[in-house]
């Protein structure tokens, strides 16, 4: 599963560019974050409390294979160099099951 949070003026490029490349399906879910550490925002006479930004966190979950194809172009699609570009987080799924059908594996995928 490569789980994302980015900004929202970025979500429609994603889901084009993802599309393209055949990927299954994406879930969107409104996010906010504070992507910077608190130890990286003090100054020298006061502590800054940052505050949260709109995000969307994007889900997508893919055959192993096609994991590293998807985050490269997921980080070339986002990139600027500018703070908020997103993360990205890759982690293991067990199983996945289509409960209309049942089918598990990599069938209840697509």
């Amino acid at each position: 599963m490569i789980k994302c949070y980015i900004q929202y003026e970025r979500l429609e490029a994603l889901r084009e560019k993802l599309f393209e490349l055949g990927v299954p399906g994406i879930s969107v879910v409104d996010a906010k974050g504070i992507g910077k550490p608190m130890s990286q925002l003090k100054s020298d006479s006061d502590l800054k409390v940052p505050q949260f930004h709109p995000r969307v966190e994007i889900s997508i979950v893919l055959e192993t294979e096609a994991v590293d194809e998807v985050v490269d172009m997921i980080v070339k699609t986002l990139h600027t160099g500018s703070l908020g570009d997103g993360k990205i987080f890759v982690l293991p799924v067990e199983q996945a099951i289509r409960v209309r059908t049942g089918e598990r594996g990599k069938q209840a995928l697509y």
